[in-house]
């Protein structure tokens, strides 16, 4: 089994508008990323427009289309891009049974370990979300579905992400299970829920307040805990389905723009983003196809289907510094620089749905590069 992959949590607290001793990073979380497993085309299954997953109307991906998870060359493409970008380690979701859709999610499982062990350095790391067995009662598939997770974490230790010295595994489930433990004590375990919300009564019972929760909309963040989340909305308006919980507006943008904002300033040990591609809920970050008025809080996405993840790059970037032809202002400030050739250029305001990456005040001093006309 490999060694611990974290590293320490900066002490430094970016707040002052002082000039500090610059330190190597900015803030220096660990990256997460909720991944979703699920996904086939029709050109992988014949049988694909039988899936319930095509029944909930998944919002198509710009790049390749209704993609297949286990596709190898959408898999490398996506696993060198987030390596580039500085994600850490992808949260697989299998919180829906491990031997679901007829073993179709565990086939995918498999293909995604494959493809990271080829890749080696170019893949970011993997763990778990599962606890349908939990959420069933079903305490003795709970431990089956345990002992299958280690299993991947033996034989792929160089893929599998470790946490606290253990590897991670996401608990999805509801508040009385966010403390159940794996018997043999394998994992480091860390909860989640539909919407972090939900484990706002039980916060200091269940320890939430120093672990926090890492999934799966972060409605409401653990002040003060290991980790704040990233989501950029939630809904199921597309296919006409509801849920319990009421939807979160993406408000072209600003929700999440502001999340990250305030995760930079956080610098947590953990920053989680939920979540890279499920489209069923509409959190999905990926790029996809969106017309033009057809969803509240998305009117403009057509314009830059792309603003999503040109944010998620940008603020990742911040922890050394800035991106080439990337646009910049303080949170303080209206006026917005591009960065061309090692200088913050003056521009006049972008258009709509520009991926603007908004700094904390004191990011300019701290990064030392000039300001000009």
């Amino acid at each position: 089994m490999q060694t611990e992959s974290t590293q320490a949590a900066s002490t430094k607290t970016p707040a002052s508008t002082e000039t500090p001793v610059r330190d190597p990073y900015y803030f220096n979380s660990q990256i997460g990323m909720w991944y979703t497993v699920w996904w086939d085309s029709e050109q992988s299954d014949p049988t694909y427009f039988q899936h319930h997953w095509v029944k909930e109307t998944r919002i198509e991906p710009v790049k390749f289309g209704y993609y297949a998870t286990d596709d190898e060359a959408k898999l490398e493409y996506d696993f060198r891009m987030f390596t580039q970008w500085g994600i850490d380690y992808l949260i697989l979701d299998d919180t829906n049974n491990h031997l679901a859709d007829s073993g179709n999610i565990a086939n995918h499982i498999n293909k995604i370990f494959k493809k990271a062990k080829k890749m080696g350095a170019d893949a970011p790391k993997l763990c778990f979300a599962g606890g349908q067995p939990l959420l069933q009662n079903d305490e003795a598939g709970m431990i089956r579905e345990m002992d299958t997770f280690y299993n991947y974490a033996t034989r792929y230790a160089e893929q599998t992400y470790f946490w606290n010295g253990k590897p991670l595994f996401v608990n999805f489930n509801i508040p009385k299970n966010y403390s159940w433990q794996d018997p043999q004590n394998r994992f480091t375990m860390r909860p989640a829920g539909g919407h972090t919300s939900e484990g706002w009564k039980t916060r200091y019972q269940n320890n939430l307040m120093e672990i926090g929760m890492y999934g799966w909309v972060f409605d409401k963040q653990y002040e003060g805990s290991e980790v704040y989340g990233v989501t950029p909305g939630f809904s199921r308006s597309h296919n006409g389905l509801v849920t319990s919980a009421d939807p979160l507006s993406r408000e072209n943008g600003k929700r999440y723009q502001e999340a990250w904002l305030e995760a930079i300033k956080t610098n947590p040990k953990m920053i989680v983003i939920a979540s890279w591609n499920d489209h069923a809920e509409e959190t999905g970050i990926e790029a996809v196809k969106i017309v033009n008025g057809t969803i509240e809080g998305r009117e403009y996405e057509s314009e830059n289907p792309y603003y999503y993840e040109q944010i998620t790059q940008g603020y990742l970037a911040l922890k050394t510094g800035y991106l080439e032809g990337f646009y910049y202002r303080a949170e303080s400030e209206t006026q917005v620089y591009r960065y061309e050739n090692g200088a913050l250029k003056k521009v006049s305001t972008p258009s709509k749905m520009t991926a603007v990456i908004v700094v904390p005040d004191d990011y300019y001093a701290w990064s030392g590069v000039s300001r000009n006309g």
